[in-house]
């Protein structure tokens, strides 16, 4: 025979050996599964109840100020992110506009630019006034 067939069928049998003593492990279950049959069993403690956790409060929303064009279209600034379109509404004289924001709750309140509202209360506050 050949070194090199000679050398082919060691390594062969050498694979061979190594696959017949490695373990199998579980069949057809997951370790999901076998985790819960394990719990289930009393052979492991369960796992904790996962934390929920709570939403964010809202927070107030600013008018920061606005921008009315004379083509009729506007953007107001609340928290400082740009709104276009007609979900705000400007009323009041051109001295003294105002933006009507509608809350997440439907209730609308009337603004000045630098004002802001709480969104669970509904109180405006200035925004230079603590």
């Amino acid at each position: 025979m050949k070194p090199t067939v000679a050398a082919f069928l060691l390594l062969v049998a050498a694979q061979n050996t190594q696959a017949q003593t490695a373990p199998m492990g579980r069949l057809f279950t997951t370790p999901a599964e076998r985790h819960q049959l394990d719990v289930q069993r009393g052979l492991i403690a369960a796992p904790p109840a996962p934390v929920v956790e709570a939403a964010p409060a809202p927070q107030p929303m600013t008018v920061n100020g606005f921008v009315r064009r004379s083509s009729g279209k506007s953007t107001v600034w609340v928290n400082n992110e740009a709104q276009e379109g007609a979900r705000n509404r400007f009323s009041g004289p051109a001295q003294a506009p105002r933006v009507t924001l509608t809350l997440p709750s439907g209730q609308k309140v009337l603004l000045k630019p630098g004002q802001s509202v709480d969104v669970n209360a509904g109180t405006v506050t200035d925004v230079a006034k603590p």
